[in-house]
């Protein structure tokens, strides 16, 4: 039966409405909005005039920075009692209200006007003319500022960050579910799910319950990286957990960046990308450029070579260069100054060549950023040219074709790992067999399973000190606090300011290829 029209049009006027309603709540904000939301978030102006703030009887100067407002009212603008201190509601909508306003000290004032507000930061004073608080400052600041202050007051109510409302948590991530590495993003997905299950049934985090949303990473790198583009831009994530990233590396760093988007334990061998610390982006294990680092350290404290020629072989691929360099310096600043880079094709490996200009170039330590096919070939052809140098890799990228390498050269070949079976404690591996089980996953890729369960333990916790009071700049300095945290599948893991790999060092094994088998040859080697 169909519905009469009274009710019908009722019904598409309330569907305009929430439109109407959502449109507004997701309405960027001005420039004179964003100007005013960072003097209320970090107490600093952006025009780059000084931001004074003087606090108590004294009226002690110091700068606004160590005072923001946010400090205290919190992200809302609602405040937080503390003690014996009480911040007042700031929210536009209560400062207005037409009856005026009493406090529990009996002090009353009528609403305020933007002048009478802008007029309290600077005097002190209420719209009455009544001394505030002592423990609230008095600012010094622009008309300018104080205006765009003004004008963010009045949106705060509805400046959620994306993703976060007031009981739930859109968290996002990209991975495989297709193709060749399908039962490696299953594994993943299965933990990141299971996990979050575990979230919610214990009543979410911070008050909020946990949806994850999916998108597709594949070999097709335009549409992994147009899939990544609606990840992060259209599909109103607060934040982004264990995404496959790799050869995405750089552009993932440039969104994150440029939409400020937290992204917690990206899955890659390849991690800072650049020079300048990506702030949004937060490495749970470290990558080829630290594991050759790894090695450096190793074979400078463990070989006793004086100054061997050392050759850093790599492909031309996008990163390696800069991972090449990293490595050559590693090198360099451990005394042995003949490291050179050496480069090849991508994908075209001349490895016959190669070996000849390497041999007669007289290079004793070889280390090699290449796939396990192309350390296969060069196998071969070290082993026809009777050459015998170091060969130094690391594991995660060459692990199977190390152990077939020719048995000619020894006890010269060494791999990095950044982490080890020991690495996972009896309550680590208690969660991941349970997970195992529930998805009906087998052992294998143990390694991504390990990557993915650290990666989402470690935005719990962070998400549990940004508090209830949560926003994407509050999970950063949690996240950026963090020291010594431990996942129980990973060595521990500590962030700070300047830092974004959790875990900087590893493990180096040497192989014996009589026994074709892996032996420890290091304990954790640290490259902090």
């Amino acid at each position: 039966m169909r519905a009469p029209k009274l009710f019908r049009q009722g019904w598409r006027l309330l569907a305009l409405l929430c439109l109407a309603t959502g449109l507004a709540q997701a309405a960027p904000l001005t420039p004179q909005e964003e100007n005013g939301k960072k003097v209320y978030l970090e107490g600093v102006s952006p025009s780059g005039k000084p931001l004074k703030a003087f606090i108590g009887a004294q009226e002690l100067p110091v700068e606004g920075a160590t005072l923001p407002c946010v400090n205290c009212h919190g992200a809302d603008g609602l405040g937080r009692p503390e003690g014996a201190v009480k911040p007042g509601d700031i929210t536009w909508s209560h400062l207005s209200r037409a009856y005026g306003h009493r406090h529990e000290n009996g002090r009353t004032h009528p609403a305020f006007d933007e002048q009478s507000f802008i007029e309290s930061l600077t005097s002190g004073k209420d719209s009455a003319g009544n001394r505030l608080d002592p423990a609230m400052p008095r600012y010094l600041m622009s008309l300018e500022d104080m205006s765009s202050l003004v004008a963010y007051l009045k949106r705060i109510q509805t400046d959620y960050d994306p993703g976060l409302s007031a009981d739930s948590l859109r968290i996002g991530t990209l991975l495989p579910s297709s193709g060749r590495l399908a039962e490696m993003g299953q594994a993943m997905g299965a933990v990141l799910r299971a996990h979050i299950e575990v979230i919610n049934g214990r009543g979410g985090l911070v008050g909020r319950k946990i949806e994850l949303v999916v998108a597709e990473y594949s070999d097709d790198r335009a549409a992994s990286l147009k899939n990544a583009e609606r990840l992060f831009s259209e599909a109103q994530v607060f934040a982004v957990v264990s995404p496959v990233t790799s050869g995405l590396e750089r552009e993932a760093a440039v969104l994150a960046e440029r939409l400020k988007v937290p992204v917690v334990g990206p899955f890659t061998l390849r991690t800072q990308v650049a020079a300048d610390v990506n702030r949004y982006t937060f490495f749970v294990l470290p990558g080829l450029a630290e594991q050759s680092r790894v090695l450096a350290e190793f074979a400078a404290t463990h070989l006793k070579l004086q100054d061997p020629v050392v050759a850093v072989v790599h492909p031309q691929e996008d990163g390696m260069a800069e991972i090449a360099d990293i490595a050559v310096e590693a090198f360099r600043e451990r005394g042995w100054n003949r490291s050179v880079a050496v480069h090849y094709p991508a994908g075209r490996m001349p490895a016959q060549a190669l070996v000849a200009k390497l041999q007669q170039a007289g290079v004793q330590m070889l280390l090699f950023l290449g796939t396990d096919a192309e350390m296969e070939q060069l196998g071969v052809h070290i082993r026809d040219a009777i050459w015998t140098p170091y060969v130094l890799a690391p594991g995660v990228r060459v692990g199977r074709s190390a152990l077939q390498l020719p048995n000619t050269l020894g006890n010269r070949v060494y791999l990095a790992y950044p982490t080890q079976p020991m690495d996972i404690t009896q309550a680590g591996a208690t969660a991941l067999g349970g997970f195992q089980r529930s998805a009906g996953l087998g052992p294998r890729h143990q390694a991504t399973q390990a990557s993915a369960y650290a990666a989402i333990l470690l935005l719990e916790e962070a998400l549990k000190r940004a508090g209830r009071d949560l926003s994407r700049a509050r999970l950063i300095t949690a996240l950026e606090n963090l020291f010594s945290f431990e996942t129980t599948v990973t060595p521990a893991l500590s962030y700070g300011p300047n830092r974004r790999i959790g875990s900087m060092g590893g493990y180096v094994l040497s192989v014996d290829l009589g026994g074709r088998r892996l032996k420890p040859a290091s304990g954790y080697i640290r490259i902090e």
